[in-house]
Order: structure tokens, then sequence, then C-alpha cells
């Protein structure tokens, strides 16, 4: 469901009213980004806060392994880098643009001035960072358990949800990910990603073609989901 000028309810934006939203505005500056640009690198000194207006970007973690690996993707009305800001700590994650993104840009001191000064700010500052630590429990137990196929279908299911655009054919997801960066989310490897996703276009629940997942049943793959 969409909130405030489009944005999802539960993202940072929406949860803002008018009042705070036009605060934010007047002390942040306006970016675009385009696809596939880095907007932060993970480990670097935290300098400010990016707050998501359109487009999506991808979250890549890199551990000791050479390769980095998407762990989420966000969207419009999602704020990003929101706790390297607060405890001043380097980034903890890469963000890469995924279509042409624009941004409101906040300093990280002038985002913490404006947490202490409006409290309805900090407010939902926490209640987004707890519907993330709830969403990481969740995909804990989606992704921890079960046969592959179900963890790809509850990877299809949440990128609907949470990104997906209602088209007049289905759900729309847009990603530039690979296979095998969507079947790391989903904990397993990329040729059971490909066999399911081949089998769900059999079925007539998706189809697939460049850069784009689209859901035509997705009652179907929440039942599949589990």
């Amino acid at each position: 469901m969409d909130g405030a000028h489009g944005f999802p309810n539960d993202s940072f934006w929406a949860r803002l009213g008018p009042v705070e939203r036009a605060v934010v505005e007047q002390t942040a500056t306006r970016h675009v980004f385009r696809p596939r640009a880095v907007i932060f690198h993970q480990s670097e000194k935290s300098e400010h806060v990016v707050v998501l207006l359109r487009g999506h970007v991808r979250v890549d973690i890199s551990s000791r392994r050479p390769s980095e690996v998407m762990v989420a993707v966000r969207g419009p009305g999602d704020v990003l880098g929101e706790l390297a800001a607060v405890d001043g700590r380097s980034r903890s994650a890469t963000l890469r643009a995924v279509d042409q993104v624009e941004a409101l840009i906040v300093s990280a001191a002038r985002f913490s001035a404006l947490c202490r000064s409006q409290p309805r700010i900090a407010w939902v500052l926490l209640e987004v960072v707890v519907g993330r630590l709830r969403e990481t429990d969740r995909q804990r137990v989606d992704f921890g358990g079960g046969t592959a196929a179900q963890r790809v279908h509850a990877l299809l299911l949440e990128l609907a949800v949470r990104h997906g655009v209602v088209t007049s054919s289905g759900i729309d997801i847009v990603t530039r990910a690979s296979q095998q960066e969507l079947a790391a989310m989903a904990a397993t490897s990329r040729e059971s990603m490909a066999r399911v996703l081949r089998d769900l276009r059999e079925r007539g629940l998706v189809s697939t073609r460049r850069h784009h997942i689209v859901i035509h049943q997705l009652t179907e793959l929440r039942r599949l989901a589990g």
C-alpha cells in the first residue's frame, strides 16, 4: 500500500508528517545517481544520510571472501546510512543504484541534530530500525530452512511486496541482480534458482526478461512460499 505522495506506508518518508518532511528537505540537497553508480562504500567514514525519492538501490556486503553479496534492495521512501550517522562508525555496506536514483542527501551531523530537535523524526527512525530488525529475523526463518524452492518463492514474494510495481500483466520486479546474486539472497545455488524460475515460468506464475521478473499469480506464489 502507498502512503504519503505514493511512498510505501512503512517507509521512513511516508511515516513522517508534512512538517518533518519539509524540515528534512530544507536541510538536504538533491542528487541524481545513474544506474550502477556507487552511493557510498562499505567501511568508509559516515558523512551523510540518504533518503530515496525515486529508483532503487542494492545493499552489498563484503566479507572475508573477495566477492560481495547482495543482501537487500531498497526503494522510494527508504532511509539509508542512518546507523552510521547515529553511532559514528564506518559504513556497514556498499550502496549501488539499480536504476536512476533521485535522493535527498543530509550530512550526518545535521541529521543527528534533526533527530535531537525533532522527536517525531527520531521516533520514525526508531520504527524503521525496529522494522528492519524484524525483517532480518523473518528472513532467517524464511531463508534458513525449507527447501531451495520455498526459499526462492519467499524471496520473490518479498521483492514483489516491497518493490514490485503493479502493471496490467502482474507485479513487475525490476532488478539488475544476477541469478547468482539472487540465489545468494535465497541461500541456494544458481542452478537451483534457475530451475525454480523455469518451473514457475512453465506454470505461468511468472515471466522473466532482462532485469525484470513479473509475478502473474501472487496468491499462488504466497502459498508456495509457505
